[in-house]
């Protein structure tokens, strides 16, 4: 690598770190209930050195299965500064490396530095990736990043630094996140691919590519072991009720998704796609399309949060665009508009900041309004003064917010692995919160052993309801009013079975 292209890479990577440390840091907290279940994690691991499986208040008691690599990683670094700036800058760095290995793969394919510069460039602002990233603390800051740095290190599989540096990553992202399944069904599109195509392929990539197959379903089977014998095949949509499992593995329309990605890369890349399907061969480029597949058809099944999908999707239509955007040039050049290809390019550039740079920042600013500072201060309220065995109602994307924040039990929370009972408890807290009858939401609230209703706009969005109907009786008490309300059921109310 070149003075000018590391220079011009480490300014590409101020920039997108900066952009998002903003974000990051101009919200007080982090935008995600899952954000306070991984917070609250690392800062057991602080205190104790260990993670917690065995948890007293989600659900009110219960068991998690995870992987706790992320969380013993910004432990670790917290150890050299506080952890309120550890859990928003670590995440942000680890989110900003991919550039230079967006970098790496799309000059490997393209031979083109100033293609490659433009194109780390354009990953840095993947509008789903940004904004799902830059305000939370989510082990997919680092996931993603790293199936980017083991697809350049299979891509050079011959030699012997990059061979173990794949091994290394293989391992660490194994037991890192789930994301890795992409990687597998990728690995094993691409070698169906590189077959009906005819082209040769190496002993040592195709023994490192069946490994690597092995290697992740076993490391996955011995993570989740127990919930697979726990739920059998019904695992891989995580034991989510039918009513919350539309919000996980959402549809989405194509302009939404095309928003999300950005309009570039999405269309210059299934260009790309076609193109090497039906004109060209290329067995990098078949390497790269194995994981667009892999991506697109775990979403067409519902089997990858939409999310996610859309993230790893979007971020493999980046890499195929220098392709793309390869090909472009090569053309203006032979063309007899040679001399306005810095007009072309130019223009490019500036629709990329209209239909990437634009969205990213737009999703991001509403991403960082999700939480506001009323359910935190209410949250802080509830852990103040309420009793240490109170267990809250509160809906289920808030859930781990209440037993990291308020430090109380819940009823339920997003965490659905090994939990026979979800779809009921859903049902029940739906009513708790929906119900007319005063009498029936007694009897619900002693079913789980509830003290409080947690009531946000979360709720009121969530349940399509503006107020707690049966609040004015006689057996709930307003406890706290300032935009969000926490109802008490006083323990005199009981229903009896006569």
């Amino acid at each position: 690598m070149s003075k000018y292209s590391a220079a011009v890479l480490l300014l590409i990577f101020a920039v997108v770190l900066s952009v998002r440390l903003y974000f990051a840091f101009s919200t007080l907290y982090f935008t995600s209930d899952d954000s306070y279940f991984h917070l609250r994690q690392v800062e057991h691991i602080q205190d104790t050195g260990k993670p917690i499986f065995d948890d007293a208040l989600s659900y009110s008691g219960r068991a998690f299965i995870f992987n706790p690599v992320f969380h013993y990683i910004i432990a670790f670094f917290s150890l050299f500064m506080p952890l309120t700036i550890a859990a928003k800058l670590l995440p942000n760095i680890f989110a900003a490396s991919l550039i230079f290995f967006i970098y790496l793969i799309s000059k490997k394919i393209t031979k083109s530095t100033n293609v490659a510069l433009f194109t780390a460039f354009l990953s840095g602002f993947v509008p789903v990736f940004f904004a799902e990233t830059a305000t939370r603390l989510t082990p997919v800051s680092l996931a993603i990043p790293l199936i980017f740095l083991l697809i350049y290190a299979f891509m050079n599989i011959g030699s012997t630094f990059w061979l173990y540096c794949y091994l290394a990553v293989l391992v660490l992202l194994s037991f890192l996140h789930p994301i890795v399944s992409l990687f597998v069904l990728g690995l094993f599109i691409y070698l169906i691919l590189v077959r009906v195509e005819s082209l040769k392929q190496s002993r040592d990539e195709i023994e490192v590519s069946i490994f690597s197959i092995f290697f992740i379903l076993w490391a996955q089977f011995i993570i989740y072991k127990k919930p697979l014998l726990y739920h059998g095949l019904s695992v891989v949509w995580q034991n989510i009720p039918k009513d919350v499992l539309s919000e996980h593995f959402a549809a989405t329309t194509t302009l939404g998704a095309i928003y999300q990605i950005g309009l570039i890369p999405f269309v210059i890349g299934l260009y790309v796609i076609y193109l090497f399907l039906f004109k060209k061969k290329q067995k990098d480029i078949y390497l790269i399309m194995a994981f667009a597949a892999s991506a697109g058809l775990l979403l067409w099944l519902r089997f990858i949060e939409l999310k996610i999908g859309l993230m790893f999707f979007g971020l493999v239509l980046v890499v195929l665009f220098s392709q793309g955007y390869l090909q472009f040039v090569e053309i203006v050049k032979k063309s007899k508009v040679s001399r306005f290809l810095w007009l072309f390019a130019a223009l490019i550039f500036a629709a990329f900041l209209v239909l990437s740079v634009y969205p990213s920042i737009a999703l991001a600013q509403k991403e960082s309004q999700s939480i506001t500072p009323d359910e935190i201060n209410a949250l802080e309220w509830i852990k103040s003064n309420t009793p240490p065995q109170a267990t809250i109602v509160a809906t289920v994307n808030e859930g781990s917010m209440v037993t990291a924040i308020a430090q109380r039990k819940n009823v339920m929370d997003s965490s659905f692995l090994m939990q026979r009972d979800v779809a009921e408890r859903f049902n029940d807290l739906k009513r708790i919160y929906t119900t007319t009858l005063e009498v029936e939401a007694v009897g619900l609230m002693d079913k789980y052993g509830a003290d409080y209703i947690y009531f946000s706009g979360k709720a009121r969005a969530y349940f399509k309801t503006d107020k707690i109907r049966y609040a004015d009786g006689k057996c709930f008490l307003k406890v706290y009013d300032d935009h969000v309300q926490v109802y008490k059921k006083l323990p005199e109310c009981r229903v009896k079975t006569v």
